[in-house]
């Protein structure tokens, strides 16, 4: 396995998928969306539904708004790199769990493509150290089984 670690929209309105938003477990509410396609626009309709439901348990607007950015960075990722060889889009998992009394976030995005490695451009190769300078923890791992990204922002109280 080959292990990589890097140091308003009317989407969802027009979308006929919603969010699978959990019951709390405990203090921690999930949020999964499963088999999306690996497409802008639903990455997009992903990134309202996310703060939408941040904003739902009444998470701070600032990691809201730090959480959002890195979450769509690994979504766009997934989007424009993990089927580039293949002639149909693929699919995408986005997982996220929050303890809002604590302020605890962790976020998983998944796909099943290969890891698409761009020729040098100074235009480009922003998103993962995006990610890493606002989230508390960052890991991106990619396999024969497509690429994990779980981002992580450590709890801001005392649960």
């Amino acid at each position: 396995m080959m292990a990589i670690a890097f140091g308003e929209d009317d989407a969802l309105a027009a979308s006929d998928r919603r969010p699978q938003a959990g019951l709390p477990r405990g203090d921690v509410m999930n949020l999964n969306f499963d088999g999306e396609s690996a497409v802008a626009d639903r990455a997009s309709a992903l990134r309202v539904a996310l703060r939408e439901w941040l904003t739902s348990l009444q998470v701070a607007p600032d990691r809201v708004y730090d959480v959002v950015l890195a979450t769509y960075e690994a979504l766009a990722n997934a989007v424009e790199h993990a089927y580039v060889r293949d002639s149909a889009p693929g699919t995408l998992d986005l997982h996220a769990r929050c303890m809002p009394k604590t302020g605890w976030i962790e976020v998983v995005v998944s796909d099943r493509g290969a890891w698409d490695v761009h020729a040098p451009d100074s235009t480009r190769g922003r998103g993962v150290p995006l990610m890493h300078a606002l989230a508390d923890s960052t890991a991106v791992t990619s396999d024969h089984d497509g690429t994990t990204v779980r981002l992580v922002w450590d709890a801001l109280t005392p649960a």
